[in-house]
């Protein structure tokens, strides 16, 4: 099973924004570095490796405009065994292969029109933990197709099914790596809520959930942060436009049990 390993969201200002996380959610620093186009500053939970991004003024080039021009959760990672066995897969699935020839992570826009990219075991190394942070524990994709969308990461990944229900205005399909739950959205036509819109009228990485023990203290304390709650009042998750622009929500402990 493919497991994923990696999130990266692409954001003005990554100082700003990395220090929400870690002063918010306990986030730690593992290694700022700069690649190609692009600096990346990479947090982790303790599990995943959380980067910031920001491209050079004026790149052009195709990973930096493959998500869209402003701020957004740009891609995540699934590590596996084999890379090269695992590209042609995707391929033969009729993936377009994003990254430019010989690059590594080889990224890709899978079906549902969204970036993700694949990385060999060991790609990103934990960090030694120096006090409890919350836990990123759901991702959640925004898709036109959930069946053939959720298909495609059964057969090449084999994540596995956990439950289909509606909620609101949106049909979720949730599906597990075996630790995170990973969910594909489909939002009612002709919706207009603000939560259907908050990260944009297509396919997108819509937004991913952290685990916190107290939901009330952590809504409080990242309006003090200046974060905007999106979600409608009492509704939980608590969906936020954190501090980069990016979507993201509050969930209680043993929300996602996969």
């Amino acid at each position: 099973m493919g497991r994923i390993v990696h999130l990266a969201l692409k954001v003005d200002e990554v100082e700003k924004t990395g220090e929400f996380y870690k002063k918010v959610f306990g986030f730690q620093d593992a290694e700022t570095t700069k690649t190609r186009d692009h600096i990346s500053r990479h947090m982790t939970d303790g599990e995943i490796d959380f980067t910031l991004l920001k491209y050079d003024a004026g790149t052009q080039s195709a990973e930096s405009k493959a998500a869209g021009d402003g701020p957004c959760i740009h891609h995540f990672a699934i590590e596996v065994d084999d890379v090269v066995a695992a590209t042609a897969q995707i391929k033969s699935y009729g993936c377009e292969i994003v990254s430019d020839p010989g690059v590594m992570p080889v990224k890709f826009r899978a079906p549902g029109g969204t970036l993700a990219e694949l990385v060999p075991v060991g790609r990103y190394k934990k960090v030694a933990a120096k006090r409890k942070s919350d836990q990123i524990v759901h991702l959640a994709l925004k898709v036109d197709e959930i069946e053939a969308t959720g298909n495609f990461y059964q057969k090449v990944f084999g994540f596995r099914d956990a439950e289909t229900r509606k909620t609101r205005d949106h049909l979720s399909r949730h599906m597990t790596d075996g630790k995170i739950d990973f969910a594909l959205l489909k939002y009612d036509t002709g919706t207009q809520s603000a939560e259907s819109k908050a990260a944009g009228d297509g396919p997108c990485i819509h937004h991913f959930a952290v685990e916190v023990e107290d939901i009330e203290k952590a809504t409080q304390q990242i309006k003090d942060y200046g974060a905007d709650i999106v979600s409608d009042p009492g509704v939980i998750p608590v969906k936020f436009r954190a501090p980069g622009g990016t979507i993201a929500e509050l969930v209680p402990v043993g929300r996602y049990q996969r």
